[in-house]
């Protein structure tokens, strides 16, 4: 599963973990130049960046490193706190989950067993949400693209027949016989 992130701060920043010998840092004392990101470790910059995403991957780099020294620690309590700050940087983390499911206390395990019931729920969630993205994009598509609508086959025109001279005898006779009929007005 992908790393929440935080949006960019602005202004003064700090972040850090107990006992550690890193920091996440923008504009305090510590940081030599403002408006940067600063991953500093016992003192020293070892990131310095205007890109919030890169010094937090640095950052969370430091902290994997972290966690994951004290995942072998004697004491329980460490090993799980360990286990915990693993599982805030990746939900999915196997190991820390076994080693939750294992040597953490009841509560521990009973809120190790909410948590991936909350990314259970997401994941589908967001499958659900993912597939019907897609279809309602299918179907824009669908809407979108040219229909093949066929031109109707042209049919010539008839020329007109040529009137044959029984055809013109035949009208004027028509029009002799309609004069006949009519009175003269005098």
């Amino acid at each position: 599963m992908a790393e929440t992130r935080p949006a960019p701060p602005h202004g003064r920043y700090r972040r850090s973990l107990d006992g550690a010998n890193f920091s996440l840092e923008a504009n305090t004392e510590d940081t030599p130049e403002a408006g940067k990101f600063h991953v500093l470790q016992d003192g020293k910059t070892v990131v310095a960046t205007e890109d919030f995403d890169e010094a937090t991957n640095a950052y969370h780099k430091l902290c994997r490193e972290f966690w994951n020294e004290r995942m072998v620690s004697d004491a329980v309590s460490m090993r799980v706190a360990a286990a915990w700050g693993l599982l805030g940087l990746d939900s999915g983390d196997k190991e820390a989950i076994a080693l939750i499911t294992r040597d953490g206390t009841p509560q521990e395990k009973k809120r190790l067993d909410q948590a991936q019931s909350r990314r259970r729920a997401l994941r589908t969630r967001s499958q659900a949400e993912a597939a019907k993205a897609a279809a309602k994009a299918k179907a824009a598509a669908a809407a979108a693209a040219p229909v093949a609508v066929e031109a109707p086959e042209e049919v010539p025109d008839e020329a007109p027949a040529e009137a044959s001279t029984d055809d013109v005898a035949e009208v004027e006779a028509e029009a002799v016989t309609a004069d006949e009929k009519t009175p003269d007005a005098e």
